[in-house]
């Protein structure tokens, strides 16, 4: 499978074109806008109730931040006044997933178009698969959350040297391994087929690093080749975290894709 990888690469992006991966794309980059607010605060309010630790707020927030690339987008901040709402109850929270829900049928639809699944699931048995891709979510956030936490408790505060790789541990490493964590169980479970692990785990990680290399090339995009705030003034916030949205959705999919390939030949 390691020596078909080289031309699986080509003829994915062949695929991701003949897939109407860019329109895909657009369609999860919509539905990504109005779910990542009920999503995030659904995570978070679950977290706290079982929890009881207010700290998992700022983690949850600094995760977010991390999927982003580093340019100015006010609306993060915007996110995070509302995940530190108190005193919400528990119809909202529900509330909160529900509304969560169109993002999964929306990444489960494309990833049966994708893996050329022309039979969908019961729209009941589709709402029962996102609530579950959810509460894996708050699993791993909840197991990175803990992880983090532990080692901030063991840091070594009088050896500087090992203190930053623990430092460099929680920020980058713990948070790679949530998003690849996450990414992998959307292309294990939300597609009605069963794919092998190998080419998942490869796709998974194909994925997940290029998701994080394009972060900061898209940072560089924004802000010196497009200079989009110049271009759109006020509503530049808005574009920009619609284009990365869109550029991340698209890099999901060309994975799917990827995995279709490896998936399906002998």
């Amino acid at each position: 499978m390691i020596l078909r990888l080289p031309k699986s690469i080509i003829v994915s992006f062949k695929d991701f074109y003949k897939d109407e991966g860019i329109y895909l794309s657009a369609a999860l980059a919509f539905f990504s806008i109005l779910s990542i607010i009920p999503l995030s605060m659904f995570i978070v309010n679950i977290l706290i109730t079982f929890t009881k630790e207010e700290t998992i707020v700022r983690f949850v927030y600094n995760k977010l931040v991390y999927l982003f690339p580093s340019i100015e987008i006010q609306m993060m901040t915007e996110i995070k006044k509302l995940l530190m709402l108190k005193g919400v109850s528990e119809i909202s929270i529900l509330l909160y997933g529900f509304f969560s829900l169109q993002l999964f049928t929306a990444i489960e639809f494309s990833l049966n178009k994708i893996f050329k699944i022309s039979k969908q699931r019961n729209i009941l048995v589709s709402f029962l698969m996102s609530f579950f891709i959810i509460l894996i979510i708050i699993v791993a956030v909840a197991a990175s959350f803990g992880i983090s936490y532990i080692i901030k408790l063991i840091r070594p505060p009088m050896i500087e040297e090992l203190s930053t790789i623990m430092r460099f541990f929680v920020k980058y490493v713990i948070t790679f391994l949530l998003v690849f964590v996450i990414i992998g169980c959307l292309y294990k479970f939300l597609p009605k087929k069963k794919i092998k692990t190998v080419p998942i785990l490869i796709g998974t990680l194909i994925t997940t690093i290029l998701i994080e290399f394009a972060k900061y090339i898209f940072a560089f995009y924004v802000s010196n080749i497009i200079k989009i705030s110049t271009l759109y003034g006020s509503v530049s916030t808005f574009l920009a975290l619609l284009m990365w949205l869109f550029y991340a959705w698209a890099v999901f999919l060309y994975g799917a894709e990827l995995i279709n390939n490896l998936d399906r030949k002998k």
